[in-house]
Parts: structure tokens; sequence; C-alpha cells
């Protein structure tokens, strides 16, 4: 019997040497007197680039979405018979070049990076999160992959709170259930934009930004056009088939984008020699994009999605999900012309996740054994006791901007309002008493009102100089009495729950033209961030946050809010098929918001453990990232990608502060690593692809290294992890309109997992090997 390892090697050299063999004789038939695209390494590489800093100089106001075909200018909308579409499934290092003109200018920040919808279909990805964190374009990105489909995104070491998803301004309902973007489906979106510092005004008040652009509605001069795609996807390792049925089209002055998407899986199978992990899920979600224009200088989008999730299961979390339920509604205006100023933009948005789960399954009692014990039946002896869950937040709110125009120099002014209710119910039934079973965030809300200003002046023909600043008012409030807790909240904070804070913000960043495809970029900023709703409202619920998992959350109403003062430094080489970038960073953040551990009276030790938030005077956050792509020939690129980042809380003992406390736990500990901090990680791969015009099709070779981390929280129990190597291989196949993908994950099918995945129970690892296959029909 052909044992795996061998399976694997034959199954490559046959898909390797067969498309070789298909291609040869297809390639003979045709004429190459073209000119060579590489799908790789797009055309403009193979020329001297102007800085996507750079303004145009003759810009009067920003390209509208009426030039050219569609509103949008969206490959998203194209034919799979584009080129640049298919040059995008595997995408490149670099790509703040391939952005819409009108969002060129958000992208102007240090080490920013551009993630297209396209590699979500070359890379099988779920949310926007998978994609981020798998597309070779967005580094200084890790994730936590709660289940398939639900991932947690980090960036340059930062969490929720911190990182803002903006758009419509996403926020998780439970910090561990959900996230900023897991219920946003990667091929909805055109594309996203990361700004990993303090280098941007008009999201709020935050320390790092996802901008997230969903499909627009498209035009065509022409008259009336209808389109379609029809996609499926397989994965063998667990059994995950997803699909998705797409009708866009319209005329000169209106168009409509519409799309239904449904995916299931089950347990899927860790490495070599491991187990099932509990991951079952079903989701489907519906998309609608109406845009219609007024005249010739107004228009108005409006986007509708619905998303219906059951039966998730989180294999290293106290509690799965039954049901989860997302309705977001977002409409914008553009007025090219509005008289008062060149350009003016309006948002409105309304976003609303419900959700239940509970601890029933009996996977649960698999996975995690300890909850037999903690869970002990119930007082009366009827039933196990269990925990259940439910939970409800909103976000709403409005962006007004104005933009000037003068000389090539570019102004913004703005003023938004972001609102956030927020509520959480935790009943542990294993209690006898029905007035004291419920740990709760209790009906929570923050209002937000703030104002700001951006400005990019193009000093002169190598230099472009950024400016913003912002300021922000936040008010919160708390319910005092809820349901299940027998004290008033605020008896037992001891304080007012209801909070302000007076944030602002400032920035500086300067790109210079070097010459020889050479440019240079700095920035310095500082920002403040408000505390979250958990962080100062939860009353020992059961969130997963750290890397022990079953640990409950004690929130703070004192929490003082986080002020960061970042510093970047970079160079970017982009010529002759050749693109290179080094990017180093460093922050200081006072009264950073971290954890601290504490085992109360009467509770079963080593599993209700909780945790409290606290403000720490001092931490930092330092690293780099490093990227380069190089064109060997017109049908083969190599690339590579090295990230790292550290980060230290250099004020444990004194001063600090501890709700009731005078000290922190394990007061002997002056400074240690932050937790959650992903190790160094290096990617590594080849691509080889059609060298004609057609690009018919594609392979790349792929790994991803990942060092050991030893830099890790022992106050907080977290453990070193060692490192270890994954091998992917995807291609592609283009057939006239039917694009056909697949690949192999995980080839030598090791057994591993992250440096921040939960460690509650068995364990949770990642998926092994795996083999998937897809199809796009455009029609």
């Amino acid at each position: 019997m052909i044992n795996q390892a061998s399976w694997i090697k034959r199954s490559i050299s046959i898909l390797l040497v067969s498309s070789a063999m298909w291609h040869t004789e297809q390639a003979s038939s045709q004429d190459f007197a073209a000119p060579v695209q590489s799908p790789a390494v797009p055309m403009e590489m193979q020329m001297p680039i102007p800085s996507p800093m750079q303004l145009p100089e003759d810009a009067e106001r920003p390209p509208s979405r009426l030039d050219g075909v569609s509103s949008t200018d969206s490959d998203a909308e194209k034919s799979i018979a584009s080129d640049d579409r298919v040059a995008r499934l595997f995408g490149d290092v670099s790509q703040i070049d391939g952005l819409p003109a009108d969002r060129e200018s958000l992208a102007i920040s240090p080490a920013a990076d551009a993630v297209f919808r396209e590699e979500a279909l070359g890379r099988r990805t779920a949310d926007i999160g998978d994609l981020l964190r798998r597309s070779k374009g967005a580094h200084g990105v890790s994730i936590q992959n709660r289940t398939p489909i639900v991932s947690d995104t980090r960036i340059r070491g930062q969490r929720v709170g911190q990182v803002l998803a903006s758009g419509s301004y996403w926020a998780p309902a439970r910090m561990d259930l959900d996230t900023m973007m897991s219920k946003i489906d990667s091929r909805l979106i055109q594309d996203s934009i990361l700004i990993k510092g303090p280098y941007a005004s008009r999201y709020g008040p935050g320390f790092r930004f996802v901008d997230l652009e969903f499909l627009q509605s498209p035009r065509y001069l022409d008259g009336y056009e209808g389109h379609g795609s029809t996609s499926g996807t397989y994965n063998t390792n667990g059994d995950q088939f997803y699909g998705r049925q797409s009708f866009w089209g319209g005329a000169e002055d209106y168009g409509f984008h519409l799309s239904y998407g449904h995916r299931v899986g089950s347990d899927y199978e860790t490495g070599k020699d491991g187990f099932f992990i509990p991951a079952d899920y079903k989701s489907r979600d519906l998309f609608v994009a109406v845009g219609f224009d007024l005249n010739d200088h107004e228009r108005i989008e409006l986007n509708a999605l619905r998303l219906d999730q059951t039966d998730l299961e989180f294999p290293g979390l106290v509690t799965d999900l039954n049901l989860l339920v997302t309705d977001g509604y977002e409409m914008t205006y553009v007025n090219e012309d509005p008289g008062f100023a060149d350009y003016f933009t309006s948002e409105v948005w309304y976003n609303r996740t419900r959700f239940e789960g509970d601890t029933k399954r009996p996977s649960k009692a698999r996975q995690i054994p300890t909850l037999v014990d903690a869970f002990q039946p119930s007082f009366l002896g009827a039933a196990d006791g269990f925990t259940f869950t439910d939970g409800d937040a909103l976000s709403a709110g409005y962006r007004f901007e104005a933009t000037f125009f003068s000389d090539g120099d570019q102004c913004s002014v703005g003023t938004d309002l972001i609102y956030l209710n927020q509520e959480l119910n935790e009943y542990d039934f294993y209690d006898p008493d029905p007035n004291d079973n419920n740990f709760p965030i209790p009906r929570s809300d923050s209002i937000d009102i703030g104002i700001y200003a951006e400005r990019i002046v193009q000093a002169n023909d190598v230099w472009v100089l950024t400016a913003g600043t912002r300021l922000d008012g936040v008010f919160t409030d708390s319910r005092d009495n809820v349901q299940g807790v027998p004290y008033a909240i605020s008896d037992a904070e001891g304080t007012t729950l209801e909070k302000e804070f007076f944030l602002g913000s400032a920035y500086l960043t300067a790109n210079r033209d070097l010459g020889l495809g050479w440019t240079a970029n700095a920035g310095m900023g500082f920002a403040m961030r408000q505390p979250t709703l958990t962080e100062m409202y939860a009353e020992y619920t059961f969130i997963g946050s750290l890397q022990r998992g079953l640990t409950f959350l004690d929130g703070d109403p004192n929490l003082k809010s986080e002020k960061l003062y970042q510093m970047d430094l970079g160079v970017e080489y982009i010529e002759n098929g050749v693109q290179f970038g080094l990017h180093g960073h460093h922050a200081f953040i006072q009264d950073y918001i971290t954890y601290d551990l504490f085992d109360p009276a009467g509770t079963i030790d080593g599993f209700q453990q909780g945790a409290s938030f606290v403000n720490t005077d001092l931490a930092t956050l330092s690293g780099f990232e490093t990227y380069g792509q190089f064109e060997m020939s017109s049908m083969m690129s190599v690339f590579g990608i090295l990230t790292f980042v550290e980060g230290r809380d250099h004020t444990r003992i004194d001063p600090s502060r501890h709700t009731g406390e005078p000290t922190r736990s394990d007061s002997t500990v002056e400074a240690e690593p932050l937790p959650g901090i992903a190790p160094m990680e290096a990617r590594t791969g080849i691509v080889i692809h059609d060298p004609s015009p057609l690009d018919r099709w594609g392979i790349e070779l792929s790994a991803r290294i990942v060092d050991n981390q030893d830099r890790v929280a022992s106050t907080l129990q977290e453990i070193e992890t060692p490192g270890f190597t994954v091998y992917d291989i995807r291609t592609y196949q283009r057939l006239g309109a039917l694009l056909v993908t697949s690949g192999f994950e995980n080839v030598t099918d090791k057994f591993y997992r992250e440096h921040i995945d939960y460690r509650s129970g068995l364990g949770v690892f990642r998926p092994g090997f795996g083999f998937y296959v897809g199809a796009e029909l455009t029609y």
C-alpha cells in the first residue's frame, strides 16, 4: 500500500508533468510575438513606477469612478479573460500601485499595504482576516484561527480595540466568538488597505487601520450589460465546501451587484499522527450593491450584507455558537462638484450582530475534558450543568468629508460620529441560584464625536509630505442592574460607570523619490484610544483572550486611555522586474492595556482562573518587515518576506493599576514580553506561469517558516512554542471563461500549532495535509 508521503510526491509529479505537457502542446499553436506579461509580476514593474504617494501634477479632483468602463474600474467585474485579474490570483509582495486612483491617496503612509479580492480565489481564503494573512502583499499580519471561517487579525502585535476595521466601522459582538472581519467574506471586497500606524485620521481613535472597500456597482458606457459568475471550492481536510453565485450589471447611470455565498465544513484532521479538531460550521451570506448617478457629478451607492451562521464549533473556547446573524447597511453619497469644496463624500452605516451559544455539544467535552469537572451536575441532579451565552451588538454612525485641491496639493476636513452598543449574557446553570448565575457584559454603549483634517503636499518633484490631526470626545456608560447579578455593578466596582475620554492624534509622514527606482519614506505620529466596552465592563465573563484559553475576564471602568508614539523608516525599490522593501518601526505606549491573572477563593484551580484588564505605565512594540520579488524570466519569479515584532511590558511592578489590589500578581517580575506576540516569520517561494499574454496557467510553490517563540509573558502562564515550516502548492488553469484552481496545503502533513492558538484541553492545532480544487465560470 502506498504511504501518504509517496502518494503526495506522485500526485505532485503527475500534476507538474501533465500541466507542462498540456501547456507545451497548446503553446505551439500560439503566436508569441505579442509583448510578454507575467501574471506574478505586473507589466508595470518592468518600467519605472512613480511613488504611490506622488499625486498627479494636474489633479483638480480625484479621478471619477465613471471614467472608463465601470464606476469602480474594478477587476472583480471584468471577464476572467482579463490579464490583470489572473495576475492577481497569487498577488505581489507590493501592490499599492494597483489601487484605483481614488483609493491610492488612502495608502500613502509608511509601510502601507494593499490586498485585492482576486487572491481570495487563488489562495482559498475565508474571511478578510484569512485573506490578509495568506496574501504576499500584507506584511506584519498574524491571525488567530478560531475556526476555519473565523479569524482574529493582529497587526504588528496589536489586537481588537487597537486595530480598527473601517469602511462601516466593523466591531466584534464578543471578542472571542466573532471578530472585526470574520463577518465579511473575502470575495465581497474590492480591496483592503492596511495602515500600520497612527498615520490616518478619518477612521476613528486607533493605532492600526484596515480600510475595506466592498464591491461596487458597475457602469457601462455602451448601454445595459449583464454578467454573472458561478464558483465552488472543495477541500478534502474537513470536507469543506464553498459556493458562490453572483450577478452584476448596469448601464451608463446605474448598476447593481448581487451575490450569495454558502459554506459548510466539519472536523478537520491535524498533522501526522494527530487527531480531529471539532470545527463544524454552516455559513450563508447575501450581499447587494446598488448604485445610481443623480447627474454627471453626483452618485449614491447602497450596500447591504446579511450573514447567517449556525452550528459553529470553537475548539479552544468554553462555548460554541448555535447561531449568529449579522445585518449590515451602508450608504455613500459622492459629489464631485459640490460648490463649497472640490469633492465631497458622506457615509452612513448601521451594523448589528446577534448570537446564541452553549457548551452542550459532546465534542466540547471531548476536546476540553476539564469541563466535566468544572460544570458538575446541577444542584437538583436533574441535568448536567452547562453554560449558555447570548449577545447583541451594533455599530452605527456617519462620516462627512470635504476635499480641496490646489496645485497638486490635497486637503481634507471631516467630522464623524461612531455609536457602539453591546450586551452579553453568560448564564452558568450549574449554579443553583438563578439570581446569581449570570456573568455578563451589561448593556453598554459609547458615542464618539470626532473632527479631523488631513493634508497631502507635493512639495516638489521628489518630496511628498502628509500630515493629519484628529480630536475626539468619547462618552461611555453601562447598565447598573442586570438579571442574574445580585448586586449593582457600580457597587462591585466601587465607581461610577459613566466615563468620558477626550482623545487626540497627529502625524507627519514624508516620501522622497531617490531616483533609479528607489524611494524612501518616514513617519512619526501620536494617537490615543479609549478602552473598549469589554475592557471596561466585563463581569467575570469566560472570554478567550490569553494563550491558556480557559480564562474569565474582569473589566475595569477606571482604565485610562492608551497613548501611542510611533516612528517608521523605510526604503523601497521597484524597477526592471524587481520589488524590494525594508521598513522598521518602534512605538512607545503609555498606559498600555494588558492583563493580570488572579484566582479567587472557591474556584477550581487551573480552570476558572481569572484575568483582569490593567494599565501598565509603559510598553514598547518594535520590529521590521522586509520583502522582495524578482522576475527571473518571462515565466518565472521568486519572492521572499520576513517579518518580526517584539513587545515588552516595562513597568509591571510600580506604578501600575489593578482594581482592588495595591500591586499586580507576581510583583517580583519587573518587566517581561507582552502576551500574544507572533514569532519571527519568513515566507518564500517561486511562481512559474504561462509566458504568453493569455496567462492560461500558473503554479506557486511556497514555504512558510516560523521561528520558535521564547519571548513569552510567564506571569500570564504563556508558554514557549517551537518553530515549524509548512509547504504549499497552488495552481490555476484558465480555459476560456472557466478558471480552475487547485492546490496542496501542508504538503508534508506537519503537526503544529501557532503561538497564539489556545491551549485549552487537548489544545488547538492547525490542519494537516489537504487537497483543494475549485472552479469559477464567468459569463
